[in-house]
Formats: C-alpha cells, structure tokens, sequence
C-alpha cells in the first residue's frame, strides 16, 4: 500500500525521530486499514473468547478523519514513548519475584508467538480436544475386553480427580487407566486442553503415536523427538504415500507439533525441561501447559539426577499451571514415591490388589551361573531357539549385543533360525525397519507372530508390545530386569509361567549401572531361585535394595541436582528471556549427537540433493561421551558446514555401528 500514498505522507514518515529514522512505510491508507481493524473486529473476538465475562471491554476509537490525522501528526514519537515504557517493563521483569505475574507474563510471551508462527505458517484452526472415555473403551474392545470387564485399578482411575501415582502389573492395562484417568479430568469442571504421554525412549514413543492415533486420531496426535519428522515419514510411507507426499506431510505434522496445534502430544520429559532451560521460543511450551494433563509412563528409566529434574519441573508445573499428573509404574521404590508425593503435594494413589498381582504371575525365575557371551549360556539359547521358542536376548551394552548376535548366527543360520539385534547404534532406515519385522514376528496382537530370536540393549524394555516366550538377560538392576521380563509371556499365552533367566556375571555394572544396585538385586533374586514372580512383592524388594548406603548416596544427589535446577533454571526463569548460556547446556546434557558412518557417505550425498529427509535417516545417534572418545582416536572427520559429522567406524544394517575403525586403508576414502 506504500505506493498508494502521496509523497508528501510518505516525506512525514521519514522523518528523523529521536535519532532515529522511522522505518516503516506506514501512510494514510494503512492507517486506515488499521484502524477498520479495530474497528470491525473486537466484536467477534469478544464473543469467541468469552471476553465479556471476564470484564474486559472494547476500546473507544476516535472517528476514521480524526484518527488517521492523530496518527500522521503524533504517532511516531507515541510510538516510541510506549517502546520506552516496554522497556522499562522488560527491565523490571527481570527484578520481579512474584511467581503470579511471571506466570502470567511467560503465558501472554507464549500466546503471541503461538499466534505469530501459526498465522505465518498458515496453521488450520485449533482444533477442540476430545478426552472422552468411549473412545478409550472402543479401543478395549478392539483387544477382546469390555468396560464391564475392567480392572479395579482402570475403573478407579476412570473415576480420580487431580494428580495420581498408579502402581499395577506389567500388561494389566495401565495406559488404558491413565487415558481414562484424562478423559475424567476432562469431564470435571475444569478444562484439559492438553493431554502429554511422556516416554523415556524413542521407539517406544514411536509405537504409543500409534497407538493414541487409533483413539484420539492421528491427525490430533503429535510426535516430538529427535528423529519426529523421519518416524513420520516412515509412518506415511507404510501406508502407502508417495515418497514427495510423505515428505511434504510429514514436515506438515511436525510443524503443527511445533506451533502446539495437536492436543494430544508424546515426547521425553527432555522436551519440558527445554521451557526451563529457556530454548528460544520457550515462553510458547510453558503456555501449552496451563490445565494440561501429563501421563509418566515407567520414571524408573531415569538416572537420578534427571530424575530430580523431572520431578522438580513436576512440581513447578503442578503449583504455577495447575497441571495434573498421572505417574505409573509396576515397580516404584518406596524412595520414588516419597519424592512424587513430596512434587505433587499428596497426589491420589492407585495399588492394584495382591490377587491381580497374583493372577499377573507369568514368570519364574531362574538364575545362572557364568555370563550371557559364555559358551554354556549360548548351549541353552540355542537349544530354546531350536525348539521353536521365541527368545530375548538382552544384554547392558551394545557391543556385547552385537557380540551375543554374532556368535548365535554362527550357531544358528544353517537351521534357518531368524535373528534379529536391536539396540540404539542403528540409522533410523534400520531401525525402522527391524521394528516393523520384530512387531510382526512378536506382537502381541500380530497376525504374522513366528519364532524369532532378538538380541537387544534395555531398548526394548518399555511399551514395546511385544511377547516372546523366554529371556536371558545380564545382571541390572531389579525395576530394569522387571521391565525386560515383561516382554515375555506378555498375553499370558503360556499355560505354565515362562522361564526368565538371569546370569550372575558381570556383576559390576558394566559401567552402565551402579554396580552396589546389580550385586543388591542379585542378592535378592538368589532367594527367589526357581520361584514364580510376584510383582506386588518387587516394592519390598526395591526398598531393600536402595536400602542404607544406596538411600544416602541417591538421596545426596537428588538434593543437589534439584537445588541446582532450582537456583539456575527455575528462580530465574522470566520471559523475554532466551539464554544462550542454558541452551548449550541443555544439549549437552540431555543430546545425543548425530554421526554418518563413512561407508554411507557417498548414499548421503546423492539423497542429500535427491531427498533431504531420506539422507537424515541415515545418521546414527551416539552420546557425547563416544563422539569425543572416537574423535580423540582419530575417527572422526571434521563436519563440513551443513554436514554431520562423519565417523570412520564400521556401520551394517546387521549389527550396527561398530566400535573400531573398518579393516583396510581409510586416509584417501573420498570424503
């Protein structure tokens, strides 16, 4: 419209103001619009947002004439007066204690560039949340169950209003509880606009979309991780859309997770502590959580310094966003409880009884001697894999893993036995792929189950839905071992309780786990040799382990970690506040980092101009702390702008990534 205007307005707009020279090309024509803006609009906004009833009023204009002649004598220097007063009040946000009104002003930050990106993305309408228990039920139905047939721990927590810790049997249907736990929210007076299913890992973030999408709607269900926008375009391209489609759509539904368009989202409580640690942006999470309800599926899976991260957010959310939380588990030590009900102020708890615990029995233990790569424990997996068993190798670390799958090919190929490795080192190609396979060989409600061998990290220890016959496991600690056996006999096929075999070597960790908890679980397991599983025992058992020395070490660490957030993440969060400083911070401490073998370089760069989202799923995540041991031993190349970094490490959609350089010369290798 500038060029509609006169010169002699736009001469006026141009003048100098304060130093300063008026940048924009505002005249009498955009004035004009401006002001019909304000003029036609209020009206329609009042009515959709209830405006009236909470006292506001519409301002009083001054006639078209008046206003645009008001505007070109006095609006530059009002303009620039009112910048002054925000940034006095920028300023003193930054002096302000009181927790109201920094709620108040993350929430007005938040909304204004929720509305911002929206409207520049040209987001649809927001759609309405429905948390409806019907929809939950149908979807019971679907698995051979009825409402009438629920468990006392889904129909009381169908029936609880506010925050809740939920204990019940692996496979005794707790995501059902804690969904229809949220459609009561939703039904009580107060508004649930939000509904967050937090998981610890990716895959099982993958398979709960899934999952939600058969209830709530797949276009009403967000997916928010590292890899959120490969796993969708995997999703699309499994039902059948054309590559560019899948792309397109796929960036779509991430974006709309982005702008807080779906009201149902899954992702790591990582994705809540970015608010805290102040990403730019941040100010829009903390406004998504207002009345939010937040489901906390198998917390155990935390270290527990993040676990004192987690539950600090907990609390703040729960005092300052009148959040809900629903946290659950099979297995919660006394100590992790005590924490909860301390975060939650004295939430509601759920204990399914002592005969489902009893009825859940699926498995009896049995403890090995010697270790999972030794020659005796290979004899028995390969006779169970013979027999036509379905078994669960788990080791704690990768290249044990790919160790364990190696020699069990070796025995195993020529009898035509299907083995599968799973664990974190895969390119997301890979792992999509094999997660496909294994949900179709081992599913629980598979049409196409088939014995199958899979040899795994704890990557299949939570919301896999998937049941093999028998598992031979590393020592760990006791809630990790619970959560692998719960991928065995999950249906209850069996007509006996399913073996699930321990060994009593390596007892030190692995540098994975405190080795005081291995050698306090194994203590524990000696007593229960060759007897059933009682999983309403394992709280007793879980108490006596972190009992003494274990208690005061996690309770000192607890202490620390969370006064540390506290003083630099929670008492000075403010809006209008990105910082930098945090944000590095937080990806160091929470991010893996991406890498490209070498041997996939040249797919890479052919995909990276054909198809960018198919050269992404070519990257493997490792932690920061192996990307630096491989770049002090020289195997990493330096990344190029744009470019992962490229690692000259072994890679195969077999085993992985591997943890040396390949064999034969690689100094001149193209990259």
């Amino acid at each position: 419209m500038w060029h509609t205007c006169d010169r002699r307005c736009r001469r006026g707009w141009a003048r100098r103001v304060s130093g300063t020279f008026w940048p924009g090309p505002p005249c009498c024509t955009i004035v004009q619009g401006l002001w019909r803006w304000l003029h036609d609009c209020p009206a329609e906004w009042f009515a959709a947002l209830d405006l009236d009833a909470l006292g506001a009023a519409p301002i009083a204009l001054p006639p078209l004439t008046a206003a645009v002649r008001l505007v070109r004598q006095q609006g530059a220097p009002r303009i620039y007066a009112w910048l002054q007063v925000y940034r006095r009040f920028h300023d003193s946000l930054g002096r302000q204690a009181d927790p109201g009104t920094i709620v108040a002003t993350l929430a007005l930050r938040g909304f204004m560039i929720n509305a911002d990106h929206g409207a520049s993305a040209h987001a649809p309408r927001l759609p309405q949340p429905v948390f409806a228990a019907d929809a939950v039920l149908s979807s019971l139905r679907s698995r051979s169950l009825t409402p009438d047939r629920l468990f006392d721990h889904q129909r009381q927590a169908g029936e609880t209003l506010g925050s809740l810790l939920l204990t019940a049997p692996t496979g005794s249907g707790k995501t059902e509880a804690a969904l229809l736990w949220a459609a009561c929210q939703a039904r009580s007076a107060s508004s649930v606009p939000r509904l967050f299913y937090t998981l610890p890992y990716q895959a099982s973030m993958n398979a709960m979309q899934l999952r939600l999408g058969l209830i709530y709607g797949s276009d009403r269900v967000g997916l928010q991780h590292g890899r959120g926008l490969l796993s969708l375009y995997r999703l699309l391209m499994e039902r059948a859309y054309e590559p560019a489609q899948a792309a397109a759509q796929a960036r779509w539904m991430l974006n709309l997770a982005q702008l807080n368009q779906q009201p149902v989202r899954i992702f790591s409580p990582y994705q809540i502590l970015k608010g805290f640690y102040r990403l730019p942006g941040y100010e829009a999470l903390f406004s998504d959580y207002h009345d939010a309800v937040f489901i906390f599926d198998e917390i155990h899976a935390y270290e527990v310094e993040r676990l004192a991260l987690i539950l600090t957010t907990i609390r703040f959310l729960a005092q300052r966003f009148h959040a809900r939380f629903l946290v659950m588990s099979a297995t919660f030590p006394s100590l992790i409880k005590e924490w909860l009900r301390e975060a939650l102020a004295g939430p509601a708890e759920i204990v399914a009884d002592a005969g489902l615990f009893q009825a859940f029995q699926r498995h009896r233990l049995r403890l090995l001697p010697g270790e999972l790569l030794s020659d005796a424990a290979l004899d028995r997996i390969e006779a169970d894999a013979r027999a036509g068993k379905s078994v669960l190798v788990t080791s704690n670390r990768v290249d044990r893993a790919q160790a364990l799958c190696a020699a069990l090919h070796a025995r195993l190929d020529e009898a035509g036995v299907a083995i599968e490795l799973l664990h974190g080192r895969f390119n997301l190609r890979d792992r999509a792929f094999k997660e496909r396979l294994i949900r179709e060989a081992t599913g629980g409600d598979s049409a196409q189950r088939r014995p199958l061998v899979l040899v795994s990290t704890q990557v299949v220890e939570v919301s896999l839905d998937i049941d093999l016959d028998t598992i031979y496991s590393d020592p760990a600690p006791l809630e990790a071992l619970i959560q692998r056996f719960g991928r065995v006999n999950r249906r209850r096929r069996q007509r006996d309780l399913a073996p699930v075999h321990v060994f009593r070597e390596p007892a030190d960790g692995q540098k994975v786990y405190d080795a005081l908890l291995v050698q306090r679980t194994l203590a524990v397991l000696e007593r229960l040799q060759d007897q059933g599983i009682d999983e309403g025992a394992v709280g007793g058992w879980l108490d006596e382990i972190y009992a003494g020395e274990v208690e005061t070490r996690w309770r000192a660490a607890f202490s620390k970690a969370a006064t540390e957030f506290e003083a630099v993440c929670i008492r000075t969060l403010r809006p209008f506040q990105a910082a930098p400083e945090l944000e590095e911070q937080f990806y160091r401490a929470f991010d893996s980092i991406e890498v490209l073998p070498a041997s996939l370089w040249d797919e890479y760069e052919r995909q990276r101009h054909e198809e960018p989202i198919l050269a992404a799923e070519l990257l493997v995540p490792i932690s920061w702390g192996r990307y630096h041991a491989l770049k002090h031993a020289g195997l990493v190349y330096p990344a190029g702008e744009g470019l992962p970094s490229v690692v000259k490490v072994t890679y195969d959609g077999r085993m992985g990534l591997g943890s040396g350089a390949p064999a034969g010369p690689t100094e001149d290798d193209g990259i």
